[in-house]
């Protein structure tokens, strides 16, 4: 049996819980299996697309903040690479070059994300990566920027990140988000028509997913991402689509980002080796309950804000299906929340934590403190 293609469509800075306002991505989401609850490993497009494409939290892919953008480790083998030795065509059409390397990419081009039509753009490309494959299956990656254009490229230019303004206007912000998550509503079932057209549908894997979400102002300090991990950023999601894949089914099990990568190499029969995200091949071919991962971790460190780290990440937590904790190290502040009880966290818990909470603070200066 032939290797599957594999097509994965970023739709960047794309909300978990706004996918729903586009009827042609229902549409999409009615053919294949969304999980909704995916945790980001860093929520900003280069620390998230490293720790998804090398199955890696980013200290241990070596890009874990904005200034590490170039340091991926030599020993870290990402997926195009991987593909590439197994007679896969790759190739990527990116925001920027900095995105990710160019490392096992036969074709690693981007794009101009003001000028630049990526509905004209990205369908030829599909048509061209596939007249270049000479019959290899192929991997291709594409990067749809509309979202980050609106939502954070316009918004920089126009507010401080202490900018009252901005925060004040979460109702405005919200409603211009949703407009253009309509734009990638569309753009997406134009590329899923276009793999149609190419005759790659029934042997292809589409993976539709989002880097992190996009803040529209709930947390002063935060203009859109990056900045903290609370749920609007660090919470996302992932849509599987091909032959064998079960249809019209959402899951919001606690997973993460790096176990998509194994779950590539599951689709592809490549030996996993040892990795610390879990394949969810299994889960996507068979009607079968998902399990709750007893533990993610995310971390960041800002740009801009009030607590500016771009050179390391300062900002960690730890959650489960029922808790997060998140620890500022800048200022020594440890957060709680009940994510159940409070799903906005606006009340932190940690002085008076739960009965068996303090485990998670253990767990989580474990990994900060890792080799």
């Amino acid at each position: 049996m032939n290797p599957p293609n594999i097509i994965m469509i970023l739709l960047d800075g794309a909300r978990w819980d706004r996918i729903e306002t586009s009827t042609e991505f229902t549409d999409l989401m009615k053919i294949g299996t969304t999980l909704n609850n995916v945790n980001t490993a860093i929520p900003y497009t280069i620390g998230s697309v490293n720790a998804t494409f090398s199955g890696l939290y980013g200290k241990d892919n070596g890009i874990d903040a904005y200034y590490k953008m170039f340091r991926l480790k030599d020993s870290v083998k990402i997926l195009p690479e991987i593909l590439q030795e197994a007679g896969y065509f790759t190739a990527c059409d990116l925001l920027s070059e900095r995105i990710i390397t160019k490392r096992g990419f036969d074709i690693h081009q981007f794009h101009d994300e003001y000028s630049d039509d990526l509905r004209q753009r990205h369908p030829e490309f599909l048509k061209a990566c596939k007249e270049k494959s000479n019959g290899k299956p192929l991997f291709v990656f594409l990067h749809f920027t509309r979202i980050h254009t609106i939502t954070v490229s316009e918004i920089l230019k126009k507010y401080e990140w202490n900018d009252e303004k901005f925060y004040q206007r979460k109702e405005e912000n919200l409603k211009n988000y949703d407009k253009v998550f309509l734009e990638a509503g569309s753009y997406s079932k134009l590329i899923k028509n276009s793999i149609d057209s190419l005759d790659l549908k029934n042997d292809t894997i589409i993976i539709f997913f989002s880097d992190h979400g996009t803040g529209v102002g709930e947390r002063f300090g935060e203009r859109n991402y990056g900045s903290f991990t609370f749920e609007e950023t660090i919470r996302s999601f992932y849509l599987f689509i091909g032959k064998g894949i079960i249809e019209n089914r959402i899951n919001s099990s606690l997973r993460e980002t790096i176990d998509i990568f194994p779950t590539i190499l599951d689709f592809v029969g490549i030996d996993k080796n040892s990795l610390p995200g879990e394949s969810v091949y299994d889960f996507l071919l068979e009607n079968k309950h998902l399990e709750n991962k007893t533990k993610v971790f995310s971390e960041t460190g800002a740009l801009q804000g009030p607590y500016p780290s771009p050179k390391e990440p300062n900002i960690f937590c730890i959650k489960n299906s029922e808790y997060k904790l998140i620890f500022n190290k800048t200022i020594r502040e440890w957060q709680l929340y009940n994510l159940k009880e409070d799903p906005a966290e606006k009340r932190n818990i940690f002085e008076n934590k739960p009965q068996g909470t303090e485990k998670l603070q253990e767990q989580l200066i474990s990994w900060i403190e890792r080799d």
